[in-house]
């Protein structure tokens, strides 16, 4: 059985135990290995190496560590997924506003794309729209650059109404039960 064969069952392994115990992504390991059936937690744990995860991490982080990449294991703190959402920001100290292509999304951040030239530290309001029929965009209070080349620039999310966490958790998962990982 190839890796990403391998990673495919032991991901289906994971997803119907959390579908059996009425988990979400964002429950954490210990969760998951109280409610999962022994076979499949046995199956699961296989996965895990001393150090590499602990109890109180997230599923997500499960799922994430468990990806094949280039190295074999994929150990970012948190999953970048490819998107193109049509995001817009506003920088009141720079009096800067502009429009942009959100990519890269990941629960703590975002990379964009636009023609608005922004330094990194500059602190700024985003909203982006995911997904064709999203009338309401999730809106980030605050956000910091962390570093701009060109057209692109990376984000660090700082502050969220509850609601709208909630809402970019639900956008996460849904990419992660999406992608062909």
């Amino acid at each position: 059985m190839s890796e990403l064969e391998d990673y495919q069952t032991t991901r289906r392994y994971i997803l119907q135990a959390m579908n059996e115990a009425g988990l979400q992504v964002g429950n954490t390991l210990r969760e998951l290995q109280a409610r999962a059936d022994p076979v499949a937690w046995a199956r699961i744990e296989g996965y895990l190496k001393i150090g590499m995860l602990t109890g109180d991490q997230r599923i997500l982080e499960l799922l994430v560590a468990i990806h094949p990449g280039a190295t074999g294991v994929d150990l970012r703190r948190d999953p970048r997924f490819r998107v193109q959402f049509r995001g817009l920001f506003s920088a009141d100290v720079a009096m800067v506003a502009g429009e942009g292509s959100v990519r890269d999304l990941s629960p703590l951040g975002c990379r964009m794309e636009s023609d608005a030239a922004l330094q990194p530290g500059t602190e700024l309001e985003l909203c982006f729209f995911y997904g064709s029929g999203e009338a309401l965009p999730i809106t980030v209070e605050l956000a910091t650059v962390r570093w701009a080349k060109g057209q692109e620039f990376g984000v660090k999310f700082l502050r969220l109404q509850s609601h709208e966490e909630a809402r970019l958790r639900h956008v996460i998962a849904e990419l992660l039960l999406d992608s062909p990982r």
